[in-house]
């Protein structure tokens, strides 16, 4: 017995000997690169295979890095006199919380119970060594019955409790034990960290399957996952925290079609405005928009357009907006039309006045509408964003003849099932997929908007905005995104950039909005007041 604990003993010394090398090395070789990646459960996969099998980084020594960083973070917001339970599946998140258990009693934590969920007998190499180390530490861990896990959980007051049942791998409904000790665990007055990701919730897609841990703190490893972006998995997440725990580059570089993200570093993406520019340096934007009694389309494209710092901007609408957009807008040049015998010439020219274009906001679907999508659609040379009645006209007259080059297209999820001809149900299966492969297949910029706005594009990287809140579900929200990367483009950035940084800078504007005004009272007229104030915060 004595021998068997001197050998483990000695092998969890090299273990973490072997730790400490990897942190002087510079945190095991891993991640330099500023790029926030947003991974599937697949290729989070990929890179922990690679990390271990190709480069030769020992399993446990990745699981103690996890369970130390784990562990780092409860230590940061709670004390040890709180009682811990960690839930334990067989596999290696399992093995992670095996780990948190033992670093938690180390670190004095007096009471720290561990519950296994699951059949030892099928328990991976990894868990049978942080279960050997717990014995010989003389840390008990339970393993129980169908008929003992709930009353189990109920009889202590646990103020902690450490979830560690399902990793990212998992693709099936959580029935029987599983379900019923997750749904205990939800109903108690405990704090709730969950280790990778919130048992349940499916890490590619963010689906509850059946049920899930509904955590206040995920602390998951080397990148955030598709489950804790997309609802309702957000939500089941808690406060996200994302730890290096010795990934190298190399491994994620590996990874193909890889979804990203950005933070409030990439402000500095914002087009460099010159010190001796002028109006027209800093660009034209034409905004063809409003019908009678939709003139606040056009002016919220056209003010946000100016807010992010376009020199030029033209509103071509009807004739019955003239009065109400020179007073809301005196900045704006004003051209109109008359509906009911458009003058080709006056379209003409406003197309070739501007450096982008802006087509559809509050446009409506009458007949000269179509006839004015069309005309415009054939005749511009630049850049062009087709938003709103603009989406609609083109599913109407099944028109894809045009030119794609550096056309955006910027559908809420009722105007992209209109273009897919898939229900929205069917999209929101996986989103992401659904809109990649549309801008794949019609080679356009996608900007599909949602709680997580997606942009995509052909054969480059998709994008996943984490910013904004529910506030900004008003109308009128998305007239403000299409003046944005207008006013962008107009300012030097490529169309693809400006959608990117544009779809950025829109939540943020709605952030900083929620902030002064709360969410129930935005209105689609404060955020334009929202993007001056991150711009000047940069």
């Amino acid at each position: 017995m004595r021998k068997t604990a001197a050998v483990i003993l000695q092998q969890f010394l090299f273990v973490l000997c072997v730790i400490r090398l990897f942190v002087l090395l510079g945190n095991g070789g891993g991640m330099e690169s500023n790029m926030d990646y947003i991974l599937t459960g697949k290729q989070a996969k990929q890179v922990d295979e690679y990390s271990i099998q190709n480069i030769g980084i020992p399993s446990v020594v990745l699981m103690e890095r996890a369970a130390m960083a784990v562990t780092e973070e409860i230590i940061a917001v709670t004390d040890d006199e709180m009682p811990v339970l960690v839930l334990a599946g067989v596999g290696n998140n399992g093995a992670d919380g095996l780990a948190v258990a033992r670093m938690l009693s180390h670190k004095g934590y007096r009471f720290v119970d561990v519950l296994v969920i699951g059949n030892e007998q099928k328990a991976t190499k990894e868990w049978l060594c942080q279960k050997n180390i717990l014995d010989h530490l003389q840390i008990c861990v339970r393993n129980v019955s169908d008929e003992t896990a709930e009353e189990y959980i109920k009889k202590e007051n646990y103020k902690i409790v450490v979830d560690a049942l399902f990793g990212i791998g998992l693709t099936r409904e959580v029935k029987g034990v599983f379900e019923k000790v997750i749904d205990q665990v939800n109903q108690l007055d405990a704090f709730v960290v969950a280790v990778d990701i919130a048992s349940g919730i499916h890490s590619d897609l963010g689906t509850v399957m059946n049920t899930a841990i509904m955590a206040d703190m995920t602390v998951t490893f080397g990148w955030q996952k598709m489950g804790q972006v997309f609802y309702p998995g957000a939500e089941y997440t808690g406060k996200l925290i994302v730890r290096d725990i010795g990934f190298p580059e190399i491994a994620v570089e590996l990874v193909e079609n890889k979804a990203f993200t950005y933070t409030k570093q990439e402000l500095e993406l914002l087009p460099y405005r010159r010190s001796d520019g002028n109006k027209g340096s800093f660009g034209k934007v034409v905004i063809i928009a409003g019908s009678k009694n939709m003139a606040g389309a056009a002016y919220l494209s056209a003010a946000s357009a100016y807010a992010i710092g376009a020199g030029l901007v033209k509103i071509l609408t009807v004739e019955e907006n003239r009065e109400i957009l020179q007073t809301l807008l005196p900045e704006a040049i004003m051209t109109t039309y008359n509906k009911e015998e458009i003058d080709w010439e006056i379209i003409r020219e406003a197309v070739q006045f501007a450096d982008v274009i802006v087509l559809g906001p509050g446009l409506s679907q009458a007949d000269y509408a179509g006839q004015l999508v069309d005309y415009v659609m054939k005749m511009r040379s630049v850049p062009l964003i087709l938003d709103a009645d603009g989406i609609n006209l083109l599913v109407k007259s099944q028109k894809w003849c045009y030119d794609r080059k550096d056309l955006i297209m910027t559908p809420h999820l009722g105007e992209f099932s209109r273009l897919t001809s898939k229900s929205i149900a069917q999209l929101k299966e996986n989103l992401p997929v659904n809109v990649q492969q549309f801008a794949q297949q019609q080679g356009v910029i996608t900007v599909c908007k949602d709680a997580r706005t997606i942009v995509a594009a052909k054969e480059e990287p998709m994008y996943i905005n984490k910013s904004g809140n529910s506030g900004m579900a008003v109308g009128g929200s998305g007239d403000v995104l299409t003046g944005i990367i207008a006013g962008l483009i107009a300012g030097g950035s490529e169309p693809l950039s400006a959608s990117y940084l544009g779809v950025y800078l829109h939540g943020l504007a709605g952030d900083w909005v929620k902030e002064q005004f709360g969410e129930y009272s935005m209105k689609a007229s404060d955020l334009v007041q929202g993007i001056c104030a991150v711009t000047n915060g940069k």
